[in-house]
């Protein structure tokens, strides 16, 4: 039961390494970053993501390196950006469709403004 307790919160580390990392893109096309920034903002992101990562295999698990924790990291990010993806999909589709319906309705009413 403990092993298992252990890849859930793997698991959810992965997850939330994940969604930092969406943070960090968002920053990104929020803010025009340098080549030097870009840089400076990706080792930053890899040393919280190791300093994260040792420090729940180290109270979690002594500090030994276990490998079904290793994949449930990236078993949670891979599930983590998938959904992402899924996500901007289905709002691509349900703006095209809603916009597509005022189209429509427009279209119906002559283009006249009311």
């Amino acid at each position: 039961m403990l092993e298992l307790q252990f890849f859930g919160r793997a698991f959810l580390m992965g997850i939330f390494l994940a969604l930092l990392y969406g943070l960090l893109s968002l920053i990104r096309r929020l803010i025009r970053h340098g080549t030097v920034a870009l840089a400076a903002g990706d080792i930053l992101y890899w040393l919280i993501c190791g300093i994260l990562i040792f420090r729940m295999l180290y109270e979690e698990n002594s500090g030994a390196i276990r490998g079904f924790a290793i994949a449930a990291v990236v078993l949670g990010m891979l599930l983590c950006l998938q959904l992402g993806k899924l996500l901007k999909k289905v709002r691509k589709k349900l703006h095209n469709s809603v916009k597509g319906g005022i189209m429509a309705s427009k279209s119906i009413q002559g283009g006249k403004k009311p």
